[in-house]
């Protein structure tokens, strides 16, 4: 009698579990159509599916922010790379797409894109050698010396196997900075702001680009979709005391301690007393 009590009970339960999931997944599950954003602290970032370079070869996107200096996008092989970031409201580009270039390639473009407007940003290769960047519908070339040197070289595919990282690097690989083509860029400061219609090329066998189609998000942390409303409670009413740089979050304002003599979620917490604690357990 226990028994069939008991199965009585389950049957409809276990029906309305198993009717129900995609609707409870719909609604738990955030929608990226809109792009992220990125609250900018030190474990932040997004990574987006891996980008090959060739001829015609592209990659697009929108960014938004009202921070100076950050790391926009950074990929590369381990020895070549491609890394677009923000220096004092300028698109800087810097890239080494030849294991033969005596120097890397650096442009910069615009100013004051740090106003917290939706800018436009697209690079370019013709040849499969070289990029050439756009802002806005502003076009900066490579400098003519590093054309004159890459024009005789035959192109082919550079693989940017490690992804395609924006606003910041993922801790597993910031811990092997040497494995980079720019250990450097492990310390960049990361982006507070958002970015959307992330867009690239698929490079064919021929070593020629298709037509570009959008970027498949495969994982980041400390992103939220880029139209979800966060309280800026940082603004309103810093929890963080003794210089802690407060950080907006989905779960709210986050204290990061680093550059004080502090720790504790609210940077509280003396680092000397820390140690002398420690030391007397």
């Amino acid at each position: 009698m226990v028994n069939v009590l008991v199965f009585s009970l389950l049957v409809p339960i276990i029906s309305f579990v198993q009717s129900e999931p995609l609707r409870i997944s719909r609604a738990v599950m955030p929608s990226w159509e809109s792009g992220v954003r990125l609250d900018g602290s030190r474990t932040s970032y997004a990574q987006f599916s891996a980008w090959s370079i060739c001829q015609n070869a592209s990659l697009s996107f929108e960014f938004q922010t009202s921070h100076s200096t950050a790391l926009l996008v950074y990929a590369d092989d381990g020895q070549r790379f491609v890394k677009v970031r923000l220096v004092r409201g300028a698109l800087q580009l810097r890239y080494r797409l030849s294991s033969t270039m005596e120097n890397d390639s650096l442009t910069t473009i615009g100013d004051g894109l740090d106003d917290s407007l939706w800018h436009a940003v697209e690079l370019r290769s013709h040849d499969g050698l070289q990029l050439i960047v756009t802002v806005d519908g502003s076009l900066k070339e490579s400098p003519r010396n590093d054309v004159n040197r890459l024009v005789r070289q035959k192109a082919g595919t550079v693989r940017l196997t490690t992804g395609t990282f924006v606003g910041g690097l993922p801790g597993s690989v910031r811990r092997r900075p040497r494995d980079l083509a720019v250990p450097t860029v492990a310390y960049e400061l990361r982006l507070a702001g958002s970015v959307r219609n992330i867009r690239h090329s698929r490079c064919s066998a021929l070593s020629t680009a298709g037509a570009a189609t959008r970027a498949e998000l495969l994982g980041g942390r400390g992103m939220t979709a880029a139209d979800q409303q966060v309280d800026d409670r940082c603004e309103k009413d810093s929890p963080c005391l003794h210089g802690g740089i407060c950080v907006n979050t989905a779960a709210g304002p986050l204290c990061e301690c680093d550059r004080t003599d502090f720790d504790g979620t609210r940077c509280t917490i003396g680092l000397c007393c820390r140690f002398l604690l420690l030391s007397i357990s």
